[in-house]
């Protein structure tokens, strides 16, 4: 009997390394990219960006929002680095946004949640035309956490999802500040 056992904890040792060997070479941060033209200036874009209290009108959908479990808190600065918007929601759990760089053409932020299902920075970049802004959008989403979304992001449409995702968020952002001029 004492056979059967070493066999069985030696086999379930083998299957436990084989996965995780397998779930390290899995993807653990994905880029998405998305980019929007506005017409507004640099300078009024910069603006609106610095106050992380104003991305609560346009980084969540409106089904989001209009829950009876929405709520936002305000953290830290009023405006510019370290401006902190947290939310608290049943349908997307709770977490947080920080403003933690904000230079001329570029804005830093990082988004965690609560419950550590994901966690990213981004990097907005304000690109000047003659007559407008291009925001570009590129998100570095960890998903170091999540067995699952390594798994799916291994298929290009995974990423692809999230790009969508990322330019309807652009596409709110951009109403936003067109409606402000």
């Amino acid at each position: 009997m004492g056979n059967k056992a070493a066999f069985a904890l030696f086999g379930m040792s083998g299957l436990l390394i084989l996965f995780a060997t397998y779930v390290s070479f899995l993807p653990d941060l994905i880029e998405s990219k998305a980019e929007v033209n506005v017409k507004a200036s640099k300078g009024d874009i910069l603006t609106y960006l610095s106050r992380a209290e104003d991305w609560s009108e346009w980084l969540f959908h409106p089904d989001v929002k209009s829950s009876s479990s929405w709520r936002i808190m305000n953290a830290g600065k009023t405006s510019g680095e370290g401006s902190v918007l947290k939310w608290f929601s049943e349908s997307i759990g709770d977490g947080g946004l920080e403003i933690k760089k904000i230079k001329d053409d570029l804005i830093v932020f990082e988004r965690i949640s609560d419950n550590g299902a994901f966690e990213d920075r981004g990097y907005l970049y304000l690109i000047p035309t003659d007559s407008s802004t291009t925001i570009k959008l590129i998100d570095s989403l960890s998903i170091k956490s999540n067995v699952i979304a390594r798994y799916d992001a291994q298929d290009d449409s995974y990423i692809q999802h999230i790009d969508s995702i990322n330019l309807e968020v652009l596409k709110r952002l951009k109403m936003n500040l067109e409606v402000q001029k």
